[in-house]
């Protein structure tokens, strides 16, 4: 069941690009369809950011009840809830897209591992339109054809590419450093939670990467690459949105103090008319 709606489709996503684009680079295949995948799940990825944006604005607050309920753990609860609720964000709104991407994942172990180990273990998943296409024809009836490598050099079927494995590491560690807070209060145990996972996830990452076919840290590397293009983009929008509110702040403002002065100048007029 778990092939049928995830592993074969994406396999077929990925021979299907391997056997339109020129040239027929396997690891050229496996970057359009990462980039495919990352922009087919942006939606649900900027709803995942604006929500640890959200979270993060209300760390001090946060911060604040903790330490005013001094381990209630029933008491900090019930506040917290009331906190959530007041300024209308999930908690666990952050977490729904990731349930979402685990499976796609998961699948992509399954997809990397089955297509390079050659076009005989391919086949049988592909769907006709794509298994008749002239090229995949062409390495149906000629395995020696296929070639699991990237321009020719880097060998996506086999393990241990350390090149691959760091860059995939550097880019996860960037990608959580870009939306770890900064001006953390040192003495918050959330910040050395969160100066662990700036370390640890990165370092997870391109461990695994070595450990397993080089085709995964490439789409990991790739995947990271398009996240970062999109955190920048998204928090960017986020200071324009918090200066467009500062500057209508200013402007309501001064249009009250403007207000109040004419209203005072009436109020001194009419006494000196009276």
């Amino acid at each position: 069941m778990f092939d049928t709606i995830f592993v074969q489709p994406l396999m077929n996503v990925l021979f299907f690009i391997y056997g339109i684009i020129p040239g027929h680079d396997f690891g050229v295949a496996v970057i359009i369809m990462t980039v495919l995948i990352r922009f087919a799940l942006w939606p649900v990825m900027a709803k995942q950011l604006h929500s640890q944006k959200k979270m993060q604005a209300l760390q001090p607050e946060i911060a604040k009840i903790r330490a005013e309920t001094k381990g209630d753990k029933q008491q900090e609860s019930a506040r917290l809830m009331e906190l959530y609720k007041e300024k209308e964000i999930n908690p666990l709104a952050s977490c729904l897209p990731l349930i979402i991407q685990l499976p796609f994942l998961i699948a992509l172990f399954a997809v990397f591992s089955r297509a390079t180990q050659g076009i005989e273990v391919v086949a049988p998943l592909l769907y006709g339109p794509v298994k008749n296409l002239p090229w995949i024809q062409q390495v149906i009836q000629n395995p020696s054809l296929f070639s699991a490598e990237l321009f020719g050099i880097v060998n996506l079927a086999a393990k241990n590419n350390i090149i691959l494995a760091l860059i995939a590491g550097a880019t996860q560690y960037y990608q959580v450093w870009q939306i770890t807070p900064k001006n953390v209060d040192a003495n918050d145990p959330s910040a050395a939670a969160n100066k662990m996972m700036t370390w640890m996830f990165p370092l997870l990452t391109a461990w695994i990467g070595y450990t397993l076919v080089a085709a995964l840290p490439l789409y990991w590397a790739v995947s990271n690459g398009i996240s970062i293009l999109q955190q920048t983009l998204i928090m960017r929008g986020e200071v324009d949105k918090m200066e467009e509110a500062k500057v209508v702040t200013k402007v309501r403002e001064v249009g009250a103090s403007s207000t109040a002065k004419k209203t005072k100048s009436k109020g001194k007029s009419k006494r000196k008319k009276g």
